[in-house]
C-alpha cells in the first residue's frame, strides 16, 4: 500500500534550503489535508487519501522510520480536511458522509465512534479550545436542493459526541482559524476576511471585514492578535500580511509571491515563523518578526510536478519535537525539520557507451554549520560499497569525476554529507538499503518494443469497459482546460506508435473515447527469462487521472507473473496522474522469481464507486510506449586469494601464487590484485605465508 522512502526509480530529488528531509512515506494515491497530534509519549500524521478514500494515520515517533498503523475509509472525495483533541481526530469530507469521529485512546487501533450526521459534507474543519468549527457544510433544503451553512460550532465537551451550540450566517467561509475566542474567517467567493466574535458560540458577531483584490482561501493571526497573514488560492496568488490593530483601518504591509504561474494554498503561524504550503513550489517558511519585510527563511520542494494545484497540499508544524509533517498531493508524506543538512541532487543518467567518466553533482548546505565533507557511496553489484570525497566546485556545489572497473553493469550510489556541527544527512534516506542507480556501459538487450509492429501484445479477456480498450496508433491527442489528458505523441524518438486507451475520438472532444465503464488491460507475450541472473524492466507510461468529475478516483496498474498468468503480482498500483510520458523501472528479482513464463499486465480503469456525486464518468487516459528488458549480469564479489575465482581458497590458489613469485608465470592485474595479501604491491614469500594462514584458520 505504501513505500517508506525516496525511491530510485522516480525523478523525486527536491529542491530545498535550510531544511532536512528526515523520512518521505508514498501511499500510491494522490493525498490532501494533513494533521498531526502528539499522545503518551508519541508523534502521529493523519493524512487523507484521494483513490484509497481513507484517512492513514502513521507514526512518526521516529521520524525516519515512520510507519502506518491503520486507514479509516470513507467515501470517494478529492479532500479530508484532519483535526485533533483529547483522543480524538475528526474527519471532514466533501463525500456525504458528514463528519467521522475517530478514537485513537489506542493508538495502534483507532476507532470509529460516531459521525456528526446534521449536514452531509464539509469542505473545512477546525477545531481550537474544545469545540469544532465547521465550513461549507452541505444540507438539503425543502425542495432537496443543497445548500451550505456558513458556519457550524460543536461543542467537544463529551470529544467522542460532539454537541451543535450554534452558528454563524454571512456568507460561504471557505477556512478560518479561531484564537482567543475570534474566528478569522475566509469568504473566498467575495474575498473577504471576516473578523468574528465567538465568545458566545450560540451568537457569533461579526467585529469587521475587508474585502481586497484577490481570492481570500486561508489566513492566520499571530499570537498577539496584532497581524493577520492571508493567503490567495489562485494562479498568481500572494500571501499577504495586515495590521489588524484597528479594526476600522487593516493595513496591509507587506506581501510575498513565488512563481506567478503557481498558488499558494494554506498558511500556518508558530512565534515568529509563517509556514506555507505552497502547492508548486513545497513547503515555504517565512520570518515574519518585521511585519513590514517578510524574509523567506527556509524550504523544501516536495516534489518537481509542475502545474497550478498540485505539490503540497498542507503542512502540521505543531507537534512538541518541533518536526514538520507535510503532505504533497502527487507524492505523499513528508517529515522534515528546520535546519540541518540538506542535499540537492538531480539522478545520474545512463552512461553513453565508451563514455567512462560519470560526473556526480550534489548542492549541499547546511543551516547553522559549515559543511565538513561530502561522500560518494558507490556499488557495482549492490552489496560491495565504496566510497569517494566529492570537493567543492563552486558555491555550496561539490562534485565528483567518477570511472569504474566493472563496465555494462548498474552503478548504485548515494551522497551523504556532514556540518561542523555534527549534523548529518544523506540522499536517498535509506542510503545502501535503496540507492539510485544508472546504466553504466550498455546493457545486453533481451526485449525492445517501441510499438511500431505488432508484437503479440492482446486485450484481457475478463475487461469490463465499454469505451477508451488499448490500441495501437498514432495517438490522437486531447486536451482539457488547457491541460494534456491524451498524449499528442509516442514516446519513442523514432516512430509514431504506442498502445493508448482509445484512439478514435475527435480530438477537439476529450470525452469522446477515454476510458469508461470499467477497466481495459493489455497482456505482453510471454518471455523466457529463466537463464538470466537479473533483469531491468523499463518502460514509459501515461496516465491522466486528475481532470473532470471525481479526479483521481481510478488506478493504473502494471502486474507480472512467472506462470504464464494463474498468479499476479503488482509492480504498480496508483491513482497518481502524471499528465507526460514517465519512465519506470523495475528491478524484477525484487519482486519475483525469474522463469521461462514470463509476462505483464497492464490495466487502466474508469470504475463506479458509490460516492457524494458518483463516478464512473471521470476523464481517464493511459499510454504504454518504449517496454524493454535488459539482462544484468551478476558479479559475484572477488576474494583476496582466491586467485583461479572458483570462489574457494585452497592449494591450487597456493600453486597459482608460488609461480608468481618464482616468476614461472605471470599474472593479469586481477590476478595480481588477489594474491597481493598484504597489499604491498609486491608478490612475494610474505603473499605465500599469509595465504596459507588464511587457508589454515578457515
Amino acid at each position: 500500500k505504501y513505500l517508506i522512502s525516496i525511491l530510485f526509480i522516480s525523478s523525486l530529488i527536491s529542491d530545498s534550503f535550510n531544511m532536512q528531509l528526515l523520512s518521505h512515506m508514498e501511499f500510491d494515491a494522490e493525498a490532501s489535508d494533513i494533521t498531526g497530534f502528539a499522545q503518551d509519549g508519541r508523534e502521529f500524521a493523519v493524512i487523507g487519501l484521494m483513490g484509497e478514500d481513507c484517512a492513514a494515520f502513521v507514526d512518526i515517533t521516529d521520524p525516519v522510520n515512520p510507519f502506518e498503523v491503520a486507514r479509516i475509509p470513507g467515501l470517494p472525495s478529492t479532500w479530508r480536511d484532519l483535526k485533533y483533541w483529547d483522543s480524538h481526530v475528526y474527519i471532514g469530507t466533501e463525500a456525504d458522509e458528514g463528519v467521522k469521529v475517530i478514537d485513537v485512546t489506542d493508538l495502534d487501533n483507532p476507532e470509529l465512534v460516531y459521525t456528526i450526521n446534521d449536514f452531509l459534507s464539509s469542505h473545512n474543519i477546525h477545531v481550537y479550545d474544545g469545540y469544532l468549527y465547521v465550513v461549507g457544510a452541505a444540507t438539503l433544503d425543502e425542495n432537496n436542493l443543497r445548500e451550505v451553512d456558513d458556519i457550524l460550532i460543536y461543542d467537544l465537551s463529551n470529544p467522542a459526541m460532539p454537541e451543535y451550540v450554534g452558528g454563524w450566517v454571512g456568507e460561504y467561509i471557505h477556512d478560518l482559524e479561531v484564537y482567543n475566542d475570534k474566528a478569522y474567517a475566509m469568504g473566498i467567493y467575495t474575498s473577504t476576511a471576516y473578523i468574528i466574535d465567538v465568545s458566545d458560540k450560540s451568537n457569533p458577531v461579526t467585529l469587521t471585514s475587508w474585502q481586497y483584490p484577490g481570492m481570500a482561501h486561508d489566513c492566520a493571526v499571530t499570537p498577539d492578535e496584532n497581524y493577520l497573514v492571508t493567503a490567495d488560492e489562485m494562479e498568481g496568488g500572494y500571501i499577504r500580511i495586515w495590521d489588524i490593530q484597528d479594526y476600522n483601518n487593516p493595513i496591509e504591509l507587506d506581501y510575498f509571491i513565488t512563481d506567478p504561474a503557481h498558488s499558494v494554498h494554506n498558511v500556518y503561524i508558530k512565534e515568529d515563523l509563517l509556514y506555507v504550503s505552497w502547492y508548486a513550489d513545497g513547503t515555504r517558511i517565512f520570518d515574519i518578526s518585521d511585519p513590514e519585510n517578510i524574509a523567506e527563511v527556509a524550504y523544501y520542494d516536495t516534489s518537481e510536478v509542475e502545474g497550478l494545484y498540485v505539490g503540497n497540499w498542507g503542512v502540521y508544524v505543531y507537534l512538541p519535537s518541533g518536526r514538520i509533517i507535510s503532505s504533497d498531493i502527487e507524492t505523499g508524506l513528508y517529515v522534515t525539520e528546520l535546519g540541518g543538512v540538506s542535499i540537492q541532487h538531480t539522478n545520474i543518467p545512463d552512461s553513453e557507451p565508451n563514455i567512462p567518466y560519470m560526473v556526480f553533482s550534489a548542492d549541499v548546505s547546511s543551516f547553522i554549520g559549515s559543511i565538513d565533507s561530502v561522500t560518494l557511496n558507490y556499488s557495482t553489484n549492490g552489496y560491495d560499497w565504496s566510497e569517494t570525497q566529492m570537493t567543492i566546485s563552486s558555491g555550496s556545489t561539490y562534485d565528483a569525476v567518477m570511472s569504474f572497473d566493472e563496465y555494462n553493469t548498474l552503478v548504485y550510489y548515494y551522497i551523504s554529507a556532514i556540518d561542523d556541527d555534527a549534523n548529518s544527512a544523506q540522499l536517498p534516506i535509506e542510503g545502501e538499503d535503496n540507492p539510485f542507480f544508472f546504466i553504466y556501459g550498455e546493457l545486453d538487450s533481451l526485449v525492445y518494443d517501441d510499438f511500431e509492429n505488432d508484437s503479440g501484445w492482446e486485450t484481457g479477456a475478463d475487461d469490463t469497459a465499454v469505451g477508451g480498450i488499448w490500441e495501437r496508433a498514432v495517438p490522437s491527442g486531447t486536451i482539457y482546460q488547457g491541460q494534456q489528458v491524451q498524449p499528442g505523441q509516442d514516446n519513442s524518438e523514432i516512430g509514431d506508435y504506442c498502445f493508448v486507451t482509445g484512439n478514435g475520438g475527435n480530438p477537439a472532444n476529450v470525452g469522446a473515447d477515454d476510458i469508461d465503464g470499467g477497466y481495459t488491460s493489455i497482456i505482453s507475450p510471454t518471455y523466457d527469462l529463466s537463464d538470466c541472473d537479473d533483469v531491468l524492466l523499463t518502460y514509459f507510461r501515461w496516465f491522466t487521472n486528475n481532470l473532470g468529475d471525481n479526479p483521481s478516483t481510478d488506478k493504473f496498474s502494471v502486474q507480472v507473473t512467472n506462470d504464464g498468468g494463474n498468479n499476479w503480482l503488482f509492480l504498480e498500483n496508483t491513482s497518481l496522474s502524471n499528465n507526460s510520458w514517465e519512465r519506470k523501472r523495475f528491478i524484477l528479482s525484487d519482486y519475483i522469481e525469474l522463469s521461462s513464463q514470463i509476462r505483464f499486465k497492464i490495466t487502466a480503469e474508469d470504475v463506479f464507486n458509490n460516492g457524494d456525486f458518483g463516478s464512473g464518468g471521470s476523464l481517464v487516459e493511459a499510454a504504454l510506449d518504449d517496454f524493454s528488458l535488459l539482462n544484468i549480469p551478476f558479479y559475484t564479489p572477488s576474494l583476496a586469494g582466491d586467485i583461479n575465482g572458483d570462489m574457494s581458497i585452497d592449494v591450487v590458489d597456493v600453486v597459482l601464487l608460488v609461480n608468481f613469485v618464482l616468476e614461472a608465470d605471470f599474472p593479469d592485474s586481477e590476478e595480481f590484485g588477489l594474491s597481493d595479501i598484504n597489499n604491498d604491491n609486491t608478490l612475494n614469500v610474505l603473499d605465500v605465508v599469509l595465504l596459507v594462514d588464511i587457508i589454515i584458520d578457515e
